[in-house]
């Protein structure tokens, strides 16, 4: 779907990206993680012409991104910024269908599809949708965010630092919101972040990017069990190295012990659970003749955990 081609960005003598090749798949959530000020930013705001490359193309189903119309492929992109954005004179209802009412859609599906969004993040049409953002909560307003972002259903949604701003509590709860709303809706989402531990939760596969170049890219699991150079062993390494046993995982929350031993692998260490969970979202597995099972988003949940702690 998106294909970044020798992609490469200057501000005068500054060099900010350089060389970057990298293809983004239809239907993924897709995370572009690296410290501050290592390009990822700006890799994001090409994909609605906010930034153009000095040099390179980037093609969004086979076109260049810089050949559509830029009001016509903003009114059909999601874009949820690190605070909400939200135009405080605006009911929320009016906020979510903004781009809606752009593209001529009637004030009565307009009303519809707010009070179907509003539902979807547990926000009660009924008691929210005439409301302005300052009567919610920090949290609350994301959810806004998040729902106006996929008001027109887009294909593509672009989230730059989106839950940064947040306490850890509601972070985790609008990371739960978006893995929940991409696992139903299907959109490609590209995220961009500076924190590791969120990129392991949320990526389908990740990029990460230090000072304008891409360092690798792949699922987290990949990532973390073969980091590509220093740089990023160095960034994803946890002070934690007992992680990786199968013991250890055994002992937290995220395996359940189950009695039904159906269709159950044997396991002998935590790269044959790597191995095995690779191939399928839910694993059921005997390790010293007990049964668990495990799910792939627990796995990376566990991981997640695990690498924030430094």
């Amino acid at each position: 779907m998106i294909h970044y081609q020798d992609v490469g960005m200057k501000y005068g003598e500054n060099t900010i990206l350089e060389h970057i090749d990298l293809e983004i798949d239809a239907g993924e959530f897709f995370v572009l993680v690296g410290p501050s000020g290592s390009g990822k930013t700006t890799l994001l705001r090409m994909l609605n012409q906010l930034t153009l490359p000095t040099q390179g193309d980037i093609y969004l189903n086979n076109k260049k991104i810089k050949e559509y119309d830029k009001q016509k492929l903003r009114l059909n992109t999601g874009y949820v910024l690190q605070d909400s954005s939200l135009f405080p004179n605006l009911t929320l209802e009016d906020n979510i269908t903004i781009q809606l009412e752009q593209l001529g859609v009637t004030k009565e599906k307009r009303r519809a599809r707010a009070a179907e969004l509003l539902k979807a993040v547990e926000l009660d049409p009924e008691v929210f949708a005439k409301r302005k953002p300052a009567e919610l909560s920090g949290g609350q307003k994301q959810r806004v965010a998040i729902v106006r972002a996929l008001a027109t259903k887009p294909d593509l949604v672009l989230m730059d630092e989106s839950f940064s701003a947040l306490d850890p509590v509601l972070r985790r709860q609008s990371q739960d919101l978006i893995l929940d709303l991409h696992q139903k809706l299907k959109p490609t989402i590209v995220f961009v972040t500076h924190d590791m531990q969120e990129a392991l939760r949320l990526g389908d596969r990740i990029a990460v990017i230090h000072a304008g170049h891409l360092q690798q890219v792949g699922t987290p699991m990949q990532i973390m069990q073969h980091p590509a150079n220093e740089f990023v062993k160095d960034f994803f390494d946890p002070e934690c190295p007992h992680f990786w046993n199968l013991e250890y995982l055994l002992q937290t929350a995220y395996p359940t012990k189950i009695a039904d031993t159906k269709n159950a692998v044997e396991l002998e260490s935590f790269d044959d659970l790597l191995t095995q969970l690779q191939k399928t979202p839910e694993l059921r597995f005997t390790y010293q003749a007990q049964t668990y099972q495990l799910t792939y988003q627990g796995l990376l949940a566990y991981l997640a955990e695990q690498g924030g702690r430094r």
